[in-house]
């Protein structure tokens, strides 16, 4: 029998044993987080893999499968958002049981099979909470009275939402549109008007996932750091230098280490784009109506030269997938016509679904509310940290927080294996920092004081190295 064959039949042999040599040969072979959770998942419901079974520490599988740990981490951390298995202290990762698991996810149609729930854990990526999202039930009821439904005539924004958004918009813009999620509409834009330069300067910190796509497309990529005053004219000015012809500003700041840029500061940023005159800034309003702090616009002082994409998916939730592009006629038309050549628009029943949000007073209110509660658990972290001696950093409209560490890597794994998954702080970055950052999502932090302290323990614990001894 070969040696594959042979962990194939020894790997769960003993209750509370695992043969290491079968998980590490299995987990190098999937080499993914979406490989290695159907695998392991089926193991445990079937009961191959004991419940009460310890597994390897995430770092002892990440160098000997030679698997990224954050590819094992997100693994782990879908089969602990599943019950599937939990992480105790002084005893390590072990699997829990099957039985009293959530059911595994449905497949969707076509295939596609549900995502798992976010653990509690998850402190990655700033996902809303919600409970503090409004109900969609009226504003579903107010999209399907919409004027002209079924329709063959494309309406790239109905004239409900047009109306709406032109209220609080904060530049005279030609022409509007409606786009899919906020994300996906800020690269729809940078991959149109990017062109033909091909090249791009992007304020940072930023979405990781954003950048990584950014790249995708074949950009070349600068970076305009931050100060308190907002992004650097000087950074800007070499980029621009460098060819880049498409800037990338965020102005308000759902990354930011730093407040939003002052006016003065978009003057002079302003100043330097105005010596190349066929720079256009693609202004990326990820926070939307969920801001504390209204964001700055070039649309004022550059007419002509910037394009705004609001995003209301945190503040309304995804499933609504829809934002609105307002800029130049030219620019927004070329946007148009890029998006599946021209031939993508959004549901009007979608569209005015969030025109009704956008005019709601309940909704207002309930931004309000959410609000409140937002700033209140960034702050609860913020303060517990303090306490242990860490500062941590982060803009009026950021939902993250910032922490410099010594080992950006280390760091993240020890926390992965004590159950929370953070961002790594490097991948927000054109060209990582020097120091290591951990970046950590609070719109879905717990509440209570004991919870946080526990996580405030465990960062600090992390960033000294202490949790290799409780979980080696």
């Amino acid at each position: 029998m070969d040696r594959e064959h042979a962990n194939e039949t020894s790997y769960a042999a003993d209750a509370g044993q695992l043969d290491d040599n079968w998980l590490v040969h299995h987990i190098a072979a999937a080499g993914s987080a979406e490989s290695v959770v159907p695998l392991l998942e089926q193991k445990i419901r079937e009961g191959a893999i004991r419940p009460g079974t310890r597994l390897p520490t995430i770092r002892a599988l990440s160098e000997q499968s030679g698997v990224s740990f954050r590819n094992i981490r997100d693994a782990l951390a879908v089969l602990r958002g599943k019950g599937l298995v939990e992480t105790r202290r002084r005893g390590g990762t072990v699997v829990a049981d099957p039985l009293t698991a959530r059911p595994a996810p449905t497949a969707e149609p076509g295939g596609t099979e549900a995502p798992a729930t976010s653990p509690a854990g998850e402190l990655a990526h700033a996902s809303s909470d919600p409970d503090l999202l409004p109900d969609l039930a009226e504003a579903l009821a107010a999209g399907l009275r919409s004027p002209n439904l079924h329709s063959n005539v494309r309406q790239y924004i109905t004239d409900r939402l047009r109306t709406v958004a032109q209220r609080d918009w904060p530049f005279a813009a030609e022409a509007y549109i409606a786009g899919g999620s906020g994300a996906e509409a800020a690269l729809l834009c940078v991959g149109t008007l990017a062109t033909p330069s091909g090249k791009v300067a992007i304020d940072v910190p930023i979405n990781p996932g954003l950048l990584d796509h950014i790249r995708r497309l074949g950009l070349e990529v600068f970076q305009v750091p931050a100060d308190a005053n907002g992004a650097d004219p000087d950074a800007l000015a070499s980029a621009l230098q460098g060819g880049a012809r498409t800037y990338l500003f965020q102005p308000t700041g759902p990354y930011a280490m730093t407040p939003p840029a002052t006016a003065a500061r978009v003057r002079e940023l302003a100043d330097v784009i105005a010596d190349f005159d066929d720079v256009i800034v693609v202004e990326d309003d990820a926070v939307g109506p969920l801001a504390n702090v209204a964001g700055p616009t070039f649309g004022t002082v550059l007419p002509g030269q910037a394009v705004r994409v609001r995003s209301f998916c945190r503040s309304y939730g995804v499933d609504l997938r829809t934002s609105v592009i307002g800029g130049p006629r030219e620019a927004v038309e070329r946007i148009r016509d890029n998006r599946s050549y021209g031939l993508a628009v959004n549901s009007r029943i979608m569209q005015d679904a969030l025109a009704h949000l956008i005019e709601s007073s309940a909704t207002a209110r309930t931004l309000k509310r959410a609000r409140g509660v937002y700033a209140k658990r960034k702050a609860a972290l913020a303060d517990a940290l303090l306490r242990r001696g860490i500062t941590t950093h982060s803009g009026p409209n950021a939902q993250f927080l910032w922490a410099e560490v010594n080992s950006e890597v280390d760091t993240l794994i020890d926390l992965a294996t004590a159950g929370y998954s953070v961002g790594a702080g490097s991948r927000s970055f054109v060209e990582p920092p020097s120091a290591g950052h951990l970046r950590i999502a609070t719109l879905r932090l717990p509440d209570d004081t004991a919870s946080i302290d526990r996580l405030a323990d465990a960062i600090g614990r992390a960033m000294h190295g202490q949790m290799r001894d409780l979980y080696a």
